[in-house]
């Protein structure tokens, strides 16, 4: 018989007030945008097989067409609770985390966190192979967290964390070939602060670069944006409502192609280049002391994820908003730098037509087709686009949960354990079987297999995966029942522990 999309509901918590079309029917959209409202108008439902997952809905709007292979890598989390006075939800409940999901919306692996926030979750490379990354800790208020290595099997490598008694920020954590990590750092100095209006004593926040030896956590170079950056480069000075002055705020850390770097300050709307040995500004971007005449379009203002291409150029998410409710337009750009007259044009930009603004967070991911993944940041959204610039893919959270980053990657896992399953009876002797295996990629079928002994039993029926959760319905049986994940090829993944029916 045909599968089917049975679920029972869970409760989801709206987590802010733009979640726009959340739980609507979208055309085109995956079986798992697809889900009847609960009581709350929020979409509810939960998987049998594995009833401790809630990863948030994710709506499709722009079903994939001629998009780039492998999956899509983002940690959605409620911005109005990722705070230090966040109160500790359990995993089971959560609806945050780490999360890769397939085009259609449909979750491959979720890592539920309640107690800490998840950002930035990507493929790098560690050791010769594909690894996940991301950060994990407080987002809002009190500064402090580390960052995670995970292998394919989903099981910790390394866990990073910044040195000299520093406490690790969310914003960056990538990877070299030297087996070290780039990693941002905000700290809190007391600082002359009367050219802003403040007191000679005040509470500045300034941004560290720190490059960590991940085997040994020694730290090979440090690089403090107040010993080289002031004040009067700032355009957000005010007090913020932590009691400080947030004057700098990397957002990100890139290797240039001659091995110096590339820091990304959203509060000066700056891109420096720094030199990664002495420490010394080499170059500014942008800002009110750029070394570049930069054409009108393509200025940027609280960019976010400034990286160097293979071609030379440069690629940043364009926030071009400071705070929520601004209604300008956000933007990924690529701007081309002219090293000898110093002047910096635009080459392409991406844009939505709603005109969607992430007032904060974002990126671009240069794909290897030329096309590019762009993360919306705070909007919550996530989109493709061809080299062309044509828009092939949009995408959202459905619960109005937001994401640091968005990427696309490939990616090959087989978790250890065995696949989740739940059979119920149903009342016209027939039951139905729920088969699940979080983080398990290149399953193709799920076989039923049943007998009257655990280890005597025979296959049965066989059905195509459909989504996280494939549901099969098949005539009663008494005895043992069991599944089986089959790739493409035949060969048997591994069988969930049968159970009495």
């Amino acid at each position: 018989m045909a599968a089917e999309d049975v679920r029972i509901t869970r409760r989801r918590l709206l987590a802010l007030g733009g979640a726009a079309g959340a739980g609507l029917l979208v055309p085109g959209a995956s079986p798992a945008a697809r889900r009847s409202p609960g009581a709350t108008g929020a979409p509810d439902d939960a998987y049998v097989s594995r009833p401790d997952l809630n990863p948030p809905e994710v709506i499709v709007s722009t079903p994939a067409s001629g998009t780039a292979p492998g999956y899509i890598f983002v940690a959605p989390f409620n911005i109005a609770a990722a705070s230090a006075t966040y109160t500790s939800t359990p995993a089971s409940e959560s609806h945050s985390g780490p999360l890769i999901v397939d085009e259609h919306g449909e979750p491959v692996w979720f890592l539920p966190q309640g107690a800490v926030t998840a950002m930035g979750l990507r493929v790098q490379q560690y050791e010769g192979r594909d690894v996940l990354t991301w950060y994990e800790g407080t987002v809002l208020g009190p500064y402090g967290g580390d960052f995670v290595v995970y292998d394919p099997t989903y099981h910790l490598v390394a866990r990073v964390k910044a040195g000299r008694g520093r406490h690790g920020d969310l914003h960056e954590f990538l990877l070299t070939p030297q087996k070290t990590a780039l990693i941002s750092i905000y700290r809190e100095i007391t600082a002359d602060l009367t050219s802003v209006g403040g007191p000679v004593d005040g509470r500045l926040v300034e941004g560290i670069v720190q490059e960590v030896e991940i085997a040994t956590g020694k730290v090979l170079f440090e690089w403090r944006s107040f010993e080289h950056v002031g004040l009067d480069e700032s355009n957000m000075t005010q007090v913020t409502a932590a009691g400080n002055v947030d004057y700098f705020h990397l957002n990100s850390i890139d290797v240039d192609t001659d091995g110096n770097l590339l820091i990304s300050a959203r509060h000066t709307s700056t891109v420096y280049k720094v030199d990664r040995h002495s420490g010394e500004v080499i170059w500014r971007l942008g800002g009110t002391k750029s070394d570049f005449a930069i054409d009108p379009a393509a200025s940027f203002a609280y960019q976010h994820d400034v990286r160097r291409c293979p071609d030379g150029t440069i690629t940043m998410f364009d926030n071009n908003a400071a705070l929520p409710g601004s209604g300008k337009a956000s933007r990924g750009i690529c701007i081309a730098v002219d090293m000898k007259k110093m002047h910096a044009s635009l080459v392409q930009q991406w844009a939505v037509g709603d005109g969607r603004t992430g007032w904060a967070m974002g990126n671009v991911q240069q794909l290897a087709d030329g096309g590019v993944f762009v993360g919306w940041g705070t909007d919550g959204s996530f989109s493709e686009f061809d080299k062309s610039g044509a828009l092939r893919f949009d995408a959202r959270f459905g619960d109005g949960q937001v994401g640091y980053r968005a990427f696309r990657f490939e990616w090959t896992a087989k978790p250890t354990g065995k696949p989740a399953m739940a059979v119920r009876q149903n009342g016209d002797g027939t039951m139905t079987v729920y088969a699940s295996w979080n983080g398990a990629t290149g399953i193709t079928h799920w076989q039923v297999r049943t007998g009257s002994h655990p280890s005597r039993l025979e296959a049965a029926v066989t059905h195509r995966r459909h989504g996280f959760e494939t549901v099969m319905t098949m005539p009663s049986t008494g005895g043992y029942v069991s599944v089986v994940a089959v790739d493409a090829s035949g060969k048997h993944l591994g069988a969930a522990r049968p159970i009495p029916v």
